[in-house]
């Protein structure tokens, strides 16, 4: 659920240009570097294979290729750990942790390459854990796995990668935050509920708030739950799931609430709670009309926009119905719907830096 703004780079031009800009810079255990990264070892069942892990000095990063034990089969994901400017000062300091989730199809390298993560931490002293989800998983597990391809995506993250950061890292477990973008931000306030005790702040940038089918909004979100582990095969062709992977053949089962913000209100009491959205608005089609000469060019723009503004209106009233309820619990949260935006990485780069001020506050009182 995270389409590209329009022009948009594949995601094969995105590996091609980290390779060509970011060369990596392969040591193994017991290695270091100036930003005093190295010693990493094996922890919490992830081994790391295919020469990482891989340190990218210029922008104080640390690429891990791993095999999970089985916890997912579809292929060995990587997960990606930024640290701030000054961890290479005090080898007894330990700093706050941001695990941040990428969109649907995308993966662990887009915060860093379209969202900004390695200006922001110029600013701010955080740890930044940005894992592969899956194409397609809403990071929950797959429930309803084909035979051989478990993806238990929820589960590699909160029971493997954070505590493999943890081992590796001077993180302060205490003080932890989670946020993410469309697909990531429903992760986000899921994982954020699921795991209460994990973190102090949870984001959620155009991410869904609400599966159940009761309203046309809440359809349209569990329909894309029931149907993405099929939008796997964008990444994983030959070892695809198929619709209905994670909570099975009907759009809201029993398990599909212990996921859903909106059924666990009460949960996000007593944490930061930042949500933004924009409505994917299409007023300024009717500029363009009078504006430009070339009408067709106006027309083909716009059709560019579609997909993004339709998710954007899906997920919108989520996320203002989500901000109701919390208003309504007496829950202190930070909503807003920014007129004139839509689903794309100007927005959640936008997002970003607005949220981590208050975010760091939080994670540092």
């Amino acid at each position: 659920m995270s389409p590209r703004s329009t022009p948009s780079p594949s995601r094969r031009s995105l590996l091609l240009a980290a390779a060509a800009v970011a060369p990596l810079v392969a040591l193994g255990a017991g290695s270091a570097s100036a930003a005093g990264l190295g010693d990493f070892r094996d922890a919490a069942g992830l081994r790391m294979v295919d020469g990482s892990p891989r340190i990218h000095e210029d922008i104080r990063s640390v690429d891990f290729r791993v095999d999970t034990g089985g916890m997912v089969r579809t292929f060995h994901p990587s997960v990606r750990v930024t640290v701030p400017p000054s961890y290479g000062e005090d080898p007894e300091r330990r700093y706050p942790v941001l695990l941040l989730l990428h969109g649907r199809g995308d993966f662990y390298q887009d915060w860093t390459n379209l969202g900004g993560v390695v200006e922001q931490t110029e600013k701010h002293e955080v740890i930044v854990v940005m894992p592969d989800g899956g194409a397609g998983s809403f990071y929950s597990n797959a429930n309803f796995p084909l035979p051989g391809r478990e993806a238990a995506w929820e589960s590699f993250i909160m029971t493997q990668v954070l505590p493999f950061v943890h081992e590796n890292f001077r993180t302060d477990r205490s003080r932890m935050a989670i946020g993410g973008l469309s697909m990531g931000g429903w992760g986000a306030l899921a994982l954020g509920q699921r795991y209460w005790g994990h973190f102090r702040s949870v984001s959620s940038y155009s991410g869904p708030a609400d599966c159940n089918p009761a309203t046309l909004s809440g359809a349209g979100v569990a329909a894309a739950i029931w149907a993405c582990p099929a939008l796997d095969i964008e990444k994983y062709w030959a070892t695809t799931n198929t619709v209905g992977a994670t909570w099975g053949p009907r759009l809201y089962p029993e398990i599909a609430k212990g996921y859903n913000p909106m059924d666990n209100v009460e949960t996000y009491r007593g944490k930061r709670v930042f949500l933004r959205t924009g409505d994917g608005p299409w007023s300024d089609f009717f500029d363009d009309l009078g504006q430009q000469p070339d009408l067709l060019r106006a027309v083909e723009r716009k059709l560019g926009e579609v997909g993004a503004d339709l998710i954007e209106n899906v997920v919108h009233p989520t996320l203002e119905r989500f901000s109701d309820a919390l208003d309504s619990a007496g829950i202190e949260h930070d909503y807003a719907l920014i007129p004139g935006a839509t689903h794309e990485w100007g927005l959640w780069r936008e997002n970003l830096a607005e949220d981590l001020p208050e975010m760091m506050r939080t994670l540092t009182a």
